[in-house]
């Protein structure tokens, strides 16, 4: 079925809004293909960027807020226009901040990532921020259910999900999907304990910062077999805790390549690789004349 500009996943009686439909790909039911999750990076600020890109059939842009070249009033655009397009706003914020993430949330963001997780009480407490506070009464009938210490007032994320506010703060707790990046060297001595937080939907691993933690140079991660150790051990603690697994990919090959080895999200490059990339490939081809 369709709601809005988004299909709609169910979760057992209840309906699941946001990058869950596109998740289903990754948990396919038994018989069908499994697929990847697959984005794109935006740094650039822009909603008419962040537009062209959600149509070209990403599953999700993922407005980065952290290294991107993107302000407060920056970020509410992109992520209205990326939804409105049919794909899936994540921000990642810069720090699991509480303010920070009231922002993004606020702003309609479909989920988030937090950068540089190391601790499972770190990644509670970033949980307690993305989640209302559930009422009492829902509380006793369902103790297993998350309350956070969300604060309540956004006009505009309703409108990104298509619903009333009533009706966003009620989905919200379940429709917001909540990730962290592991990226340190402490990150990856607690993977597994932070993979089993109640509330933590994914386990994306940045390899440069990884790489950078572990001693040895950024960008040379992939010919790193201790680093490809980690990488391992970050995937089969997700795997072992029924949690989604992230990789950052600059290529098609890569993606190709993470998710036969078991990954489910992975980014395909960002704008600033693609300008980067098509820039360099055709002004090579004009060597000979310039």
């Amino acid at each position: 079925m369709s709601y809005g500009t988004h299909t709609v996943a169910r979760n057992g009686t209840e309906e699941r809004l946001g990058l869950w439909p596109a998740l289903q790909k990754a948990r396919p039911a038994e018989g069908a293909v499994r697929k990847p999750v697959v984005g794109s990076w935006q740094m650039l600020p822009g909603a008419s960027l962040s537009r062209m890109t959600a149509q070209m059939g990403y599953d999700f842009v993922l407005v980065d807020c952290e290294h991107g070249n993107l302000a407060d009033a920056d970020m509410h655009a992109s992520v209205g226009a990326v939804s409105a397009a049919g794909s899936s706003p994540i921000v990642r914020i810069p720090a699991p901040e509480n303010w920070m993430v009231k922002r993004a949330l606020d702003a309609g963001a479909h989920g988030l990532l937090c950068p540089m997780m190391g601790t499972a009480e770190e990644a509670r407490r970033f949980v307690s921020y993305c989640k209302f506070p559930v009422p009492k009464a829902k509380l006793a009938k369902d103790p297993s259910l998350i309350s956070g210490i969300r604060g309540v007032g956004s006009p505009f994320a309703p409108q990104v999900f298509g619903q009333s506010l009533p009706d966003y703060i009620a989905s919200s707790n379940r429709n917001t999907f909540v990730g962290v990046q592991i990226e340190t060297v402490e990150g990856v001595e607690n993977c597994e304990e932070i993979a089993k937080v109640d509330g933590i939907d994914l386990l994306f691993v940045g390899p440069n910062d990884l790489a950078s933690s572990m001693g040895y140079p950024a960008t040379e991660h992939a010919s790193i077999p201790e680093v490809q150790e980690a990488i391992a051990r970050v995937l089969a603690a997700c795997k072992a805790a029924g949690k989604f697994a992230g990789m950052f990919c600059t290529s098609a090959e890569q993606v190709q390549a993470r998710f036969e080895q078991g990954f489910d999200i992975m980014n395909l490059g960002a704008d600033v690789v693609a300008i980067g990339a098509w820039n360099a490939a055709e002004l090579g081809k004009l060597s000979k004349i310039m």
